[in-house]
This record gives structure tokens, sequence and C-alpha cells, in this order.
């Protein structure tokens, strides 16, 4: 068989650059890492290095929009303040992106292998939590 290729969509999500701090700035693509992670978490593998070294390929198929939100990131300045509370609390504004798709193909070889089983038979795929890109409120369609 050959490389598997997969439709990805997320309706909102964010990619932080690594080094951003007081204004949250996005990439507008996501690492390969973050991908790779995803599909991890796709067909149910926690051993994080268990695929190492599977090749695979990123092309984006919109360019997602960019929006700036106010949050609230919770700091820990003050040990007399619970979390969240007084000097813990302040105002970032991140970059949010929205409507990103994607394409992601993953060369032969095992991962590929559980990708087909967990397209053609879901139930087969013991795995937990919402499937996710990125951070985990980012959820994919």
């Amino acid at each position: 068989m050959g490389a598997i290729s997969l439709y990805v969509s997320a309706p909102v999500c964010c990619f932080r650059r690594p080094y951003a701090r007081e204004y949250l700035e996005a990439e507008t693509v996501p690492p390969p890492t973050t991908v790779y992670g995803f599909l991890l978490s796709l067909v149910g593998e926690e051993e994080r290095e268990r695929y190492e070294g599977t090749r695979i390929a990123i092309a984006m198929l919109s360019q997602p929009a960019v929006s700036t939100v106010l949050r609230t990131a919770w700091r820990f300045k003050s040990k007399k303040h619970g979390p969240g509370l007084d000097q813990n609390r302040r105002p970032d504004y991140q970059e949010l992106l929205t409507g990103l798709e994607l394409a992601v193909w993953v060369t032969p070889g095992e991962l590929e292998v559980r990708l087909r089983v967990a397209a053609s038979s879901p139930g087969k795929i013991d795995r937990f939590g919402g499937l996710s890109l990125g951070e985990s409120r980012d959820l994919v369609d």
C-alpha cells in the first residue's frame, strides 16, 4: 500500500510562536510536531517515540483567518492570593486562527497502517479525550 492522505479541518486553533510573551502571536501553519501529535492521538497511541522517523507532509488547503482575542492568563506572582486572583491574573492578547483546512500525507509504515484501521474501523481504536490539533481546546471536525 502507498501513503495515506487525511483531510483535517479545525474551526478554531492556535499555534503559538515559541517566544511570544505579552501578545501571543500564532503561526499560520501547524508545526510538524503538532501534526504528529494529532496523528498519535487519532490512533490512540500514548508513546510518542513509537513511530519516530515516520515521514509526513503537510499542505495548507486554505488560508485561515487571524483574529485577536483578549483572554485572562494566570500567573503566580503572589503566594498570598489564590490561582487567578488579584496579582495572579492579568489580561493577554492572543491570536486565534479560524477556518483551518489542511491535508496530511503519511508514508507507508506502522503508523500508516494504524491510520487506515482508524479510518475503516473506528471501533477498533482505543483512545480518550477530544481529538485536537494544538491546544486541547482546539478540536478538529
